[in-house]
């Protein structure tokens, strides 16, 4: 029974400049690329918002806002759409752009390690909680409460 807990089924989420790691139960669903409605005032790095479950729901680059690379859509592109962390009725989901469809995990503990070779700018980088790396390759865990901190004022004014 100790064992089971010391794994966490996650997704690996390719990025436009790197690749993002996400436990399972945050992500609600996974859709094809659509041209998201652009929202005034918003940061360069909210590609715009979309209509999902008859919500107004932002969409993110993560790849634009960590990696500073401009968002490509291709035919592979998705939508990840995650359950928001807060509690705030107005922002209850938001998307994520990828450049693939995520890959599931279920990752040890010991999987997992502090990426040593990132430099102390790159540690204190807006939308990353902390790199890490798995399997040598490095991934980033996102800070999801900074991130929605910057979309409710949008989804308010939406």
């Amino acid at each position: 029974m100790e064992e089971a807990s010391a794994n966490l089924r996650c997704l690996l989420v390719a990025l436009q400049g790197g690749q993002l790691l996400l436990p399972n139960s945050l992500v609600v669903e996974v859709l094809p690329f659509a041209t998201p409605l652009r929202i005034e005032t918003a940061p360069h790095w909210v590609v715009g918002a979309m209509l999902w479950r008859n919500l107004t729901t932002p969409l993110i680059s993560l790849g634009q806002l960590i990696f500073r690379v401009a968002p490509e859509a291709d035919l592979n592109s998705r939508i990840i759409i995650l359950n928001a962390l807060g509690v705030d009725t107005k922002l209850p989901y938001f998307g994520i752009l990828g450049t693939s469809a995520p890959r599931p995990l279920n990752l040890a503990r010991h999987d997992l390690k502090l990426d040593p070779e990132v430099s102390a700018d790159d540690l204190r980088q807006p939308g990353a909680l902390c790199w890490a790396r798995y399997q040598d390759q490095p991934v980033i865990i996102p800070d999801l409460d900074a991130i929605e901190a910057v979309l409710q004022p949008l989804i308010r004014r939406a």
